[in-house]
């Protein structure tokens, strides 16, 4: 009788102990942090050294609605108060597809110095050039466009969007926000506060990138010039 007890109760206990390590998972999916990469940050400067991200557990049907997300843009310091915040510590840096290099605008000016103006390139982007995987190792990446097109569609109880507009995405799961656009010609700043675009892993052709796209009137995935600095928001496998 006696062993019989101990092996209910050791049973009991590790059932409680798996529950809650199930749990904790779920509910707190923790943090991501990364220093300065060289080819990746911005310059190598305190500023852009270190970062520490919040993450979010999606919730939603489709591609991606179970998987980890950074809550914040990829090299954000802090979460945006707004869909519409316009603070460049909350926008995060922006990246042109299928390259590492990241850019961050500060208002006034641009770091590092604008590299590129013209992309045409037949590709997806590339794992070795994918930003969340070399800041944050594997598994992180991009999200593909189906993924971001299953976020956006997704109803607003379970943590989508419900196919709304920026105000929406602010209020979702992700507080994506308007924050705006580097131009492909020089990298000047364009939108931040009103709009803004992320980038897909997937290629539309040679030219143009798979890109997701918020404003005050609605939001849809579009193919986007490659050679624009858009923002980027990692997910985790």
């Amino acid at each position: 009788m006696k062993k019989v007890l101990i092996i209910l109760l050791s049973a009991a206990a590790l059932t409680f102990v798996s529950c809650s390590l199930f749990l904790s998972d779920v509910d707190d999916p923790g943090v991501a942090e990364h220093g300065y990469i060289s080819g990746v940050s911005p310059t190598n400067t305190a500023t852009f050294r270190n970062r520490v991200y919040p993450t979010v557990k999606a919730n939603w049907p489709g591609p991606g609605g179970d998987k980890v997300w950074l809550a914040l843009n990829l090299g954000a310091t802090d979460k945006p108060t707004s869909s519409v915040d316009s603070n460049s510590s909350r926008s995060g840096w922006y990246f042109q597809f299928n390259r590492s290099q990241a850019y961050h605008h500060n208002g006034s000016q641009l770091t590092p110095q604008w590299r590129v103006n013209s992309i045409d390139q037949n590709t997806d982007w590339e794992p070795q050039n994918d930003p969340c995987r070399l800041l944050l190792a594997e598994p992180w990446r991009l999200p593909t466009v189906e993924e971001l097109r299953a976020f956006r569609e997704a109803p607003i109880e379970r943590g989508g969007m419900g196919e709304g507009n920026r105000t929406s995405a602010f209020n979702s799961t992700l507080q994506l926000h308007a924050a705006g656009s580097l131009h492909s010609f020089s990298g000047d700043l364009r939108d931040r506060g009103s709009s803004g675009s992320y980038w897909a892993s997937d290629q539309f052709n040679s030219r143009n990138g798979e890109a997701f796209a918020i404003s005050e009137t609605g939001s849809g995935t579009f193919g986007g010039n490659k050679a624009f600095g858009r923002s980027v928001r990692c997910i985790k496998d």
